[in-house]
């Protein structure tokens, strides 16, 4: 089956297959995973073991967690004032700033590169003792000086220079960051140039046999083509295909369309029933109806068809809206023991194969399930809404005429005992 991937404006993309949206993908104006600012301390506290870092002249400033930091070039010895170097690894969340680090590295499909002095080499996947040993032999051999080296990836044999040349592509790469360090003396700045729509799509393993990449014009395609021509495919086949405008605009209408769906609260499930996903800033709440639904005689088999086909939708939902957190379920109460048993054992299947770092935390007394999820990236709330202007956030308006009411009592009330 192909897979569909459609490039839109303000770096936006969405990836699809015939039947359904798999994927929302943005790339933020402000900080992203990856990017390389020289930084100013601005505060220690030694006590928690943490820093802020002032990354640029944005109200953001980086937080970083002290005794995470291995040996590097920078000193870990941090004081108010110094400058440093650091690399963000996690976005920011809400109001909290992203987080940073002084292990900069740089990485590809192979290697993760340490650009740090006196940095080992280690083997993180390899199907045998052997293996591992052999990696770590041509490690020995290719690793760049000053460099700490990881290889992410087992190697097969028949690919080894295409393993060769990906280290010395990546090795361009560390040049040009540390010579770019080296010439920076502008404080508070960024250094590496933010990241691609398409770096990004890679980074994310997006592009898979028979992908089919959609771009809005002919310069556009041939850039794509050239941005990916470094990937050597060895199975399947990469297509890019270009429209005119006014064909371009209706793909982008149809994002904006994929965006706004994905954000309501209420979600239909085909076979029956609907979820209301209420997104709070301490947790998510997902409530679980059965509407109209009767297809069933038996209200135990309906409860249970019904909390079996929602687990599948929320699973769904939370993964292309990327809700991490804390989540709350609220099934539809089920009395048989058994298939109480057979929801959470399903639901747990579900949140192993398909989303990674959740897992169940328990079950309160009234039914609740609560799962957490570790955070990774920005969820879509952040990404594409903002807090209404009306309500503050809150969801809802107060009405004005008992307040008027009151109001116009009040005065009456004061024009007699005045």
């Amino acid at each position: 089956m192909s897979k569909y991937i459609i490039l839109g404006k303000k770096k936006v993309a969405i990836s699809y297959n015939i039947n359904q949206l798999e994927q929302i993908i943005n790339i933020d104006s402000s900080y992203n995973v990856g990017d390389i600012y020289l930084g100013t301390v601005i505060n220690v506290l030694n006590n928690l073991n943490i820093a802020f870092v002032k990354l640029d002249e944005w109200k953001q400033n980086g937080f970083m967690v002290l005794k995470n930091n291995f040996s590097s070039t920078f000193s870990n010895q941090l004081n108010l004032g110094e400058e440093i170097i650091v690399q963000i690894t996690k976005k920011q969340i809400s109001k909290k700033g992203p987080t940073v680090t002084e292990n900069i590295s740089i990485e590809n499909e192979y290697f993760k590169l340490y650009l740090c002095k006196n940095k080992g080499l280690s083997v993180k996947q390899a199907s045998s003792f052997n293996n591992k040993k052999y990696l770590g032999t041509i490690g020995t051999l290719i690793q760049p000086k000053d460099s700490g080296l990881e290889i992410k990836k087992k190697i097969n044999e028949n690919f080894f220079w295409d393993f060769i040349y990906s280290l010395k592509e990546l090795n361009k790469k560390s040049s040009v960051i540390k010579e770019k360090i080296r010439k920076t003396t502008k404080k508070n700045c960024l250094i590496k140039g933010r990241q691609k729509l398409t770096d990004t799509i890679l980074k994310k393993k997006l592009i898979q046999a028979d992908t089919i990449l959609i771009v809005k014009s002919k310069t556009q395609a041939i850039q794509l083509r050239e941005e990916l021509s470094y990937n050597k495919r060895k199975k399947g086949k990469l297509y890019i295909e270009y429209c005119n405008e006014r064909i371009s605009k209706k793909f982008q209408v149809y994002i904006e369309h994929l965006i706004a769906k994905t954000l309501q609260s209420d979600v239909k499930i085909k076979t029956g029933g609907y979820i209301v996903i209420e997104k709070t800033e301490a947790l998510t709440s997902i409530d679980v109806n059965s509407g109209s639904f009767n297809k069933f005689k038996s209200s135990r088999k309906t409860a249970l068809w019904i909390n079996l086909t929602a687990t599948k939708e929320i699973i769904y939902q939370l993964q292309i809206r990327n809700i991490s957190g804390i989540i709350v379920i609220d099934f539809i109460d089920m009395v048989n023991q058994n298939d109480q048993l057979s929801l959470l054992e399903y639901l747990n299947n579900q949140l192993q194969s398909s989303l990674n770092g959740s897992q169940i935390i328990q079950i309160s007394e009234i039914g609740l399930v609560e799962i957490i999820r570790q955070r990774q990236e920005k969820n879509i709330y952040d990404m594409f809404a903002q807090q209404c202007t009306e309500c503050n956030g809150k969801g809802y308006l107060r009405q004005g005429e008992i307040l008027n009411d009151f109001s116009t009592y009040f005065l009456e009330m004061s024009s007699i005992y005045r």
